[in-house]
């Protein structure tokens, strides 16, 4: 058996130095802490023999796995000829065994075949539910085992950043960051100058391990109005975020908007539901029916490929039309949402006051990390609004001696905005 040299950021190095039960890896991205992980388990388990489980929240596949970043750190330290790297599994011929699992699809019962573990790597263990955790915990029970959870700080309700907090001797925590890896590549310096720049509270949490501020990153609470009662004058307009995968998938979520003779930006309606298409493009023909708003706003791509004929054949069948303008979502979620985040940071973006899903669009937008990840399908509805805004025009200022008519204009009254909204 060779020497190996071990490429860590000397911040990691209590994790190979130290016997824990918990150990714990924190900070934001570029840290090298899960490259750091995974070198380190490796090199272990070709010492000696070593049985591993990696497991996250949510494995719907292998790809969402570690097993790539695993696999990859085995051939980059010259062991691809030792470990036998096999789809579902990595084994080397000591003994030592590298599984993976989804927690959220087991229980106590079916974890017990991993009671013989020494050592459970749990990434992106900010996602991890304390109902999946306290399966997890007593299932690694062997003598000398630990836990190693590595995670960048999300919310600071979060099961293990609550762990993280105690003040336990058994358990290591290591705050690492961009600056504590000698190996930041050039690109990634380039991207967190960028976003640094661009909004410094969502910087502070993607590259400096803070947990996201109640304010909000991309969208702060006290940008967004609140209205008791609508302007009587409004261009109306519908954008919509669809999904095709119901009971568990993404929220299909439309939302309708009012545009004032002054510019402000005024939430009129909105439904969302985790629903087959078919469902869905009912609640879409009943919004249109209701407001008659004059653009109605999608995301290109495959899955408006998917349901553009059935869209259109539903408007047919009930006599119900609205131009449809879909827009291309080119760049990172937080790029697209810009122009709505512009328009809500000058506080022209109003909210009805005592709508639940005004309170539930608010919460979505303020929890927003400008990432994948947690539920954002209704900040979507509101980029696909910003970028709409150059198809957009302010409703007409009243003119001075002429009598208002219904065709001049959409009157909206308190009881018509309070009723209007529904929610699945």
């Amino acid at each position: 058996m060779g020497t190996l040299r071990l490429d860590i950021p000397a911040k990691m190095l209590p994790f190979w130095q130290l016997e824990r039960r918990h150990k714990v890896a924190r900070g934001g991205r570029g840290s090298g802490k899960s490259w750091s992980i995974a070198r380190l388990l490796a090199i272990r388990g070709y010492a000696q023999p070593l049985r591993v489980l990696c497991v996250r929240e949510v494995q719907k596949s292998i790809k969402e796995s570690s097993h790539r970043l695993l696999a990859d750190t085995i051939q980059s330290m010259g062991l691809g000829g030792w470990y036998d790297v096999q789809q579902q599994v990595i084994k080397g011929p000591n003994g030592t065994e590298f599984a993976f699992a989804g927690l959220q699809d087991h229980t106590a019962d079916s974890l017990k075949s991993y009671e013989g573990f020494d050592i459970c790597w749990i990434e992106e263990a900010h996602t991890v539910t304390e109902r999946s955790a306290q399966v997890l915990i007593p299932t690694i029970r062997k003598p000398g085992s630990e836990l190693w959870w590595s995670y960048n700080p999300e919310q600071d309700e979060d099961f293990v950043h609550q762990l993280a907090g105690l003040d336990d001797p058994d358990t290591l925590v290591i705050d690492i960051n961009w600056r504590d890896n000698p190996w930041f590549p050039d690109e990634l310096e380039k991207e967190r100058l960028k976003l640094q720049r661009l909004n410094p509270d969502l910087y502070a949490h993607v590259w400096e391990g803070k947990c996201r501020s109640a304010a909000g990153l991309m969208f702060k609470r006290d940008w967004f109005k609140h209205y008791d009662v609508l302007p009587s004058r409004l261009n109306l307009y519908i954008a919509s975020d669809y999904a095709v995968t119901p009971e568990g998938g993404d929220w299909t979520e439309h939302g309708v908007w009012g545009l004032a003779d002054n510019g402000d930006l005024y939430a009129v309606d909105w439904w969302y539901g985790q629903t087959d298409p078919a469902e869905w493009i009912d609640k879409w023909i009943e919004l249109i029916g209701q407001h008659r708003p004059l653009v109605a706003f999608e995301e290109k791509g495959v899955i408006l490929r998917a349901v553009d004929g059935a869209i259109t054949k539903r408007m047919r069948e009930t006599q119900t039309f609205v131009r449809r303008v879909p827009l291309a979502s080119a760049g990172s979620k937080a790029e697209r949402a810009l122009g709505f985040a512009a328009r809500a940071s000058a506080g022209t973006v109003h909210l009805p006051r005592t709508a639940p899903w005004a309170m539930r669009l608010l919460n979505q937008l303020c929890a927003f990390n400008g990432e994948d990840g947690r539920q954002d399908d209704a900040v979507d509805v509101c980029s696909l609004v910003g970028r709409g805004l150059d198809e957009m025009t302010n409703a007409a200022r009243p003119e001075t001696g002429r009598s208002k008519t219904r065709d001049d204009d959409y009157d909206i009254d308190a009881d018509h905005g309070a009723e209007s909204w529904k929610t699945v």
